[in-house]
């Protein structure tokens, strides 16, 4: 099946590009290790540090970030730390915190230089994954044959931070040969280190990553070319099944745990076994075999992230809160309830255990609703 995976048509094309950091090296970077890169020919891991994990180069992409800009800014004291602690021996995995996060939006644009610069010409796609990032291979490869790598393409999952539409970086980013060209041309003609020194500064009073390498691809008239929900930043149990998702192949879940990455890759495995290397999986499909069986019963301590009605009424039981929700018709498919309080939802989102939480809720699914929105599908 590996060697299956790593042949398929398009998958000689692909540099995947992993960011993750060094204090979550070792907790989330082995799984992918045993499924995503198992069928990817092409790919490099970005961190914090420079250093192997077995026999592979992980880089450091801080490193090309100017001293000027490492030794004057706060952000970097974690970067030291690390090196500190790396060359005594010590557990990384103990650094954890907030530091690390601000560190990591100054690995982003540096590491796209990177790779744009020193990829094999035969390369026609780039793509960007976390560590957290569940990536859908056979999916991937499908889409990204539909369309002409010699486009300019900057393609992700949309979010705005003022008058920037950028491509959310743990959900997954996406570009083509003809975008990075072009991205490296103007920075070449510019001067690198002049180049390189302007974006610096703008990553320093930016908030995140991902936000500049939208505006650097801006600034050479490369707008995003909106992907979701192809490439997506909820995982299975938090994203909401609706028709805009239903008959749409996934390309990438985010916030996964790497049980959920081996689940997932799992999944893929067997669905090419039964269905072929040549059939997409939809939304549809991810569902129903992960989560049809589990909506069909009430769940105590559950939270199904319902919240598009919140009710003062309708709250003295759950049999009154699932009632308000069958009362509301088609704008209502599931509800939780906890004393005194009712919360509705008009989309299917199956959620997550409250066990462990302060708070507990109990929730449910009105079952015939479900029933219907499938039927309303079936198309696909």
């Amino acid at each position: 099946v590996n060697e299956t995976c790593l042949h398929l048509p398009g998958a000689d094309k692909v540099m995947l590009m992993l960011k993750t950091g060094a204090t979550e090296l070792y907790q989330k970077l082995p799984t992918h290790f045993v499924t995503t890169l198992k069928c990817t020919p092409h790919f490099i891991v970005f961190s914090d540090l420079e250093q192997s994990f077995a026999d592979t180069k992980i880089h450091d992409a801080i490193k090309p970030v100017s001293k000027r800009v490492r030794g004057k800014h706060g952000d970097f004291k974690m970067y030291r730390e690390i090196a500190k602690w790396h060359a005594e021996g010590q557990d990384l995995g103990k650094l954890m915190g907030d530091s690390g996060w601000n560190l990591d939006k100054w690995k982003f644009l540096p590491m796209f230089h990177e790779t744009f610069e020193n990829a094999p010409d035969h390369i026609q796609w780039f793509v960007m994954i976390e560590a957290d990032t569940s990536l859908h291979w056979l999916n991937l490869l499908l889409w990204l044959q539909s369309m002409d790598s010699q486009q300019p393409y900057y393609l992700g999952a949309q979010n705005v931070i003022g008058d920037t539409t950028f491509a959310h970086g743990g959900s997954g980013i996406v570009v083509s040969r003809k975008a990075a060209d072009i991205l490296e041309a103007a920075r070449y003609n510019a001067g690198k280190e002049l180049y390189d020194e302007k974006w610096e500064d703008q990553t320093a009073i930016s908030c995140c990553g991902d936000e500049i390498v939208a505006r650097a691809f801006k600034a050479v008239d490369i707008p995003l070319t909106p992907a979701w929900p192809l490439i997506q930043g909820e995982t299975i149990s938090t994203v909401d099944f609706t028709q805009h998702h239903w008959c749409t192949p996934p390309m990438t879940f985010h916030h996964v745990s790497p049980i959920e990455v081996d689940t997932y890759w799992q999944f893929q495995i067997d669905w090419a076994a039964e269905h072929g290397w040549r059939t997409p999986y939809l939304y549809r499909d991810i569902f129903e075999h992960f989560l049809g069986r589990h909506v069909t019963v009430n769940r105590t301590s559950w939270n199904n992230l319902s919240n598009d009605l919140r009710f003062q009424r309708a709250t003295e039981s759950e049999e009154l809160c699932a009632e308000a929700c069958v009362i509301e018709g088609d704008k209502c498919i599931q509800w939780m309830f906890t004393p005194g309080r009712c919360h509705l939802g008009r989309d299917i989102r199956f959620g997550k255990s409250d066990e462990r939480e302060d708070e507990h809720w109990r929730s449910g699914w009105i079952q015939e609703r479900i029933d219907q929105f499938r039927k309303s599908q079936e198309g696909c």
